[in-house]
C-alpha cells in the first residue's frame, strides 16, 4: 500500500466496494495476499482500492455477499477499452495512411528545364523509354542513377550532364546541352600567351610559330606561339595561333588536418517515411530499404491527446559518417592528399608534380602544414593581335 508509483501501462483497475463491514473483506484480501496498491475509505459500509487487473479478478472470487463496482481502468485496459470504442476511427484511420502513403509515391508531375524546347522533348523521350512518366510508383536513388547513365550513353553527342531529383510528388529533370566546340571563324588574329609564370613542360601547335621552346622560362603574357608566321624574305603572314601549353607553375598552399576525424555528408538519398509513434515505440510503414544513419526533418500529421499514439511524416536525408582517428604520419599523409584534392579542383591543372613540406605545426587537435607544391598546368590562353597600319 505504501507503493503509490506504478507503471502507467500496466493494467490497473479501480474499483468500489460496498458491504456490511469493509474491514473484515479487506483483511480477508490481504490474507489471500492479494496486494492492494492504493486505498481510500469512505465509511465503514465502502471503500475504494486501486488494484491490479489480476488481483480484481481474485477478489472477485472471495467476494461473498460483496459488491463490487469498476469505476475505472488505466494503463493497457484503458488503452484496448478505448482501441476497441475508436476501431471504426482507427480503421479509416489506417487506411488513410496507406492511402496517403500510395499517393505520396506515386509521380504526378514531370518537369523538364531548359531553354530548348528541341532538347526537353529529346530528354522528355527518354525519360519515357526508360519508364519515368507520369501516375507510375517512384524509382530507387540506384534506379534514377542508372536511367541517368544511360541517357547520357545514348546521346553523348546531345548531353552533357542530367540530374533527376525528386520533390514532393513531381520529378525534376536539369540537363545541359553538349555543345560541340568550333574553329574560330571571327576573322580576328591571335597569339597564344602565358597565363602565368611557369617553365614551358609541352607545346602543340597546329597553327602558328612556335616562339617558345619546352623547359624555357616565362612570364605572364610572354608569347609562346605567334600568330604571325615569318617568311625566308622576311616578310611576315598573319594569321592565328592555335594548340595548347603546359608550363610547370607552383602554388604555396596551407593545410590543416585533425588528429580525431568526424564527418557528416548526405549521400544525396532522400526518402518520406510515414512513422506510428505508439507507446515509446517507432512504427515505420512501408520502410523496407531503411537508411544506417540520416538525419530528418518531422512533421506531426495526426495526434491524440487522450491516446499516446501520433503519426509523423518524416523526410530522412541518408548520411556517409566518417568517425576515424589518426596518427601523425596518417594526419600528414591526409592533410597532403587534401591539399592535392583542392588544387586538381582547378580544371586547367593536369597533374600534381611534387610537393615539398616548407612548415609543420603540430598542435594538440590538429597539424597545419605549408607545402610548396609544383603543378603542370594548361597556361596557353588566347590574346588578340594588334595590327598596326
Amino acid at each position: 500500500m505504501k507503493n503509490t508509483f506504478f507503471n502507467k501501462f500496466n493494467s490497473i483497475i479501480k474499483i468500489k466496494i460496498e458491504g456490511r463491514n469493509i474491514n473484515n473483506f479487506i483483511k480477508r484480501i490481504i490474507k489471500n495476499n492479494i496486494n492492494i496498491i492504493k486505498y481510500i475509505p469512505i465509511s465503514y459500509k465502502e471503500a475504494i482500492l486501486i488494484i491490479r487487473y489480476e488481483d480484481y479478478l481474485k477478489i472477485k472470487k472471495i467476494k461473498t455477499i460483496y459488491e463490487i463496482t469498476v469505476i475505472s481502468k488505466y494503463g493497457r485496459l484503458k488503452i484496448k477499452e478505448k482501441l476497441k470504442q475508436n476501431k471504426y476511427l482507427l480503421f479509416f484511420l489506417i487506411m488513410g495512411i496507406i492511402l496517403l502513403y500510395t499517393l505520396s509515391n506515386i509521380i504526378f508531375n514531370i518537369e523538364v528545364i531548359h531553354s530548348s524546347s528541341e532538347v526537353k522533348n529529346l530528354v522528355y523521350k527518354e525519360l519515357k523509354e526508360n519508364g519515368i512518366k507520369k501516375y507510375i510508383f517512384k524509382k530507387s536513388y540506384e534506379e534514377i542513377e542508372k536511367i541517368e547513365e544511360k541517357i547520357l550513353e545514348d546521346n553523348k553527342d546531345k548531353i552533357e550532364w542530367i540530374e533527376i531529383t525528386e520533390t514532393g510528388t513531381s520529378y525534376i529533370i536539369r540537363v545541359e546541352e553538349r555543345k560541340i566546340k568550333e574553329d574560330n571563324d571571327d576573322n580576328v588574329s591571335y597569339d597564344i600567351v602565358s597565363s602565368k609564370n611557369a617553365i614551358i613542360y609541352s607545346i602543340e601547335a597546329t597553327s602558328g610559330e612556335k616562339v617558345k621552346k619546352t623547359n624555357d622560362y616565362v612570364t605572364k603574357g610572354d608569347v609562346i606561339i605567334s600568330g604571325s608566321i615569318t617568311k625566308p624574305d622576311g616578310n611576315k603572314i598573319i594569321g592565328t595561333a592555335k594548340g595548347e601549353v603546359y608550363g610547370e607553375v607552383w602554388y604555396v598552399v596551407e593545410v590543416d588536418y585533425p588528429f580525431i576525424y568526424k564527418e557528416e555528408t548526405q549521400t544525396g538519398k532522400v526518402k518520406e517515411v510515414y512513422v506510428i509513434n505508439f507507446l515509446g515505440h517507432r512504427i515505420s510503414l512501408f520502410d523496407f530499404n531503411k537508411f544506417k544513419t540520416y538525419s530528418v526533418n518531422s512533421k506531426i500529421l495526426l495526434n491524440n491527446n487522450f491516446l499516446p499514439i501520433n503519426l509523423v511524416k518524416e523526410k530522412q536525408y541518408e548520411l556517409n559518417v566518417i568517425d576515424e582517428y589518426y596518427t601523425e604520419e596518417e594526419v600528414i599523409d591526409n592533410a597532403i592528399e587534401l591539399a592535392k584534392d583542392k588544387l586538381l579542383t582547378n580544371k586547367t591543372i593536369k597533374e600534381i608534380k611534387d610537393i615539398t613540406i616548407l612548415e609543420e605545426n603540430n598542435y594538440s587537435s590538429k597539424i597545419s602544414l605549408k607545402l610548396f607544391i609544383s603543378v603542370i598546368e594548361n597556361i596557353g590562353e588566347y590574346r588578340e593581335i594588334q595590327l598596326e597600319e
